[in-house]
């Protein structure tokens, strides 16, 4: 049973991962699917492995009617001849100096089966600390900060996490809400994986209720500054050696060509710059200052001097 759940070619030395899926419900700003893909491309990781035959037989169904071929596995011909099997896609990639890049399919049965095969790969790497990012689309200013969202498996890593601006999310807790695949896999951490530190990080993409052409909804589909938000806190979370001003240049481009488009709608039309300027006044977000750890030596001799500081002379 193991070996169909996880097929591993290699088992670099890992420290962390960053999971991501694809087609999946929580893919807002294509953060699941897009963050992963351009980690892989950017740092060149090569693919070291993926979940096994069990996995893809019997997480998946084999179509949805009327969806035509996409929920489909994989294939491929050459000249009528089959190129490759049929295949899921939930790959490990090791992308250099300790980091492990997942990207998979969300699975739609036995997500117990699903996570035994990805803690399995947690376990067998060496992983010390998993983050799922995933997105949902929905009313942000677009010049500003993505809000970021956290749920994590274990007590003691809350506070470490709070020093990086996120709001932690109380998500079902007053009535019934369905997890995304990154907070399942979290939760069965939680319970069934009491080891294993997973935390899962979702961004707020701008989306906001104006169709435009192609009746679409205006907003920015692959949102960059939200990859750029979730990815400067793991480059001082995970002490990661990674040049974010490509990110950083993108969601830039990207925010002041949406704020375009919401100047000109509100312009024309006094509702919807209404809803703009509500947007705006309802937002509320934890800005990132990037966490400044002190030497432990110097951290006591500030606190000797703060104590100092607050000791009464003597003789008094």
């Amino acid at each position: 049973m193991a070996d169909e759940l996880l097929v591993l070619h290699e088992k670099p030395a890992a420290e962390f991962m960053v999971a991501g899926w694809r087609r999946q419900w929580s893919n807002g700003g294509r953060i699941s699917s897009g963050l992963p893909r351009y980690l892989i491309e950017k740092l060149g990781a090569r693919k070291i492995g993926q979940l096994g035959d069990q996995v893809s037989t019997l997480c998946y169904p084999f179509q949805v009617a009327g969806t035509h071929d996409t929920f489909r596995p994989a294939a491929a011909f050459q000249d009528g001849l089959p190129a490759s099997p049929m295949a899921r896609e939930n790959d490990f990639y090791d992308a250099g100096n300790g980091l492990i890049i997942f990207l998979g399919e969300e699975p739609w049965s036995r997500i117990d089966l699903y996570g035994a095969g990805f803690f399995q790969a947690v376990r067998e790497l060496g992983v010390k600390q998993t983050v799922a990012v995933e997105g949902v689309n929905g009313p942000a200013p677009p010049e500003l900060e993505r809000r970021i969202n956290c749920v994590y498996s274990r007590p003691e890593m809350k506070e470490t996490l709070e020093r990086y601006g996120l709001i932690m999310s109380s998500r079902g807790i007053e009535g019934r809400r369905g997890p995304t695949i990154g907070m399942a896999m979290v939760s069965l951490a939680h319970f069934e994986y009491p080891e294993v530190e997973m935390f899962r990080l979702g961004a707020m993409a701008p989306m906001y209720p104006f169709v435009v052409s192609n009746n679409e909804q205006l907003g920015i589909f692959r949102d960059h500054r939200s990859f750029y938000d979730i990815m400067r806190r793991l480059k001082s979370l995970f002490k990661l050696d990674i040049d974010l001003s490509e990110l950083q240049a993108l969601g830039e481009t990207e925010s002041r060509e949406l704020q375009s488009n919401l100047d000109r709608i509100g312009e024309n039309n006094a509702e919807a710059k209404r809803i703009i300027e509500q947007v705006r006044s309802d937002y509320n977000v934890i800005p990132y200052v990037e966490p400044v750890n002190l030497d432990p030596a110097l951290d006591r001799t500030l606190e000797d001097i703060l104590q100092g500081m607050s000791d009464p002379p003597e003789g008094t």
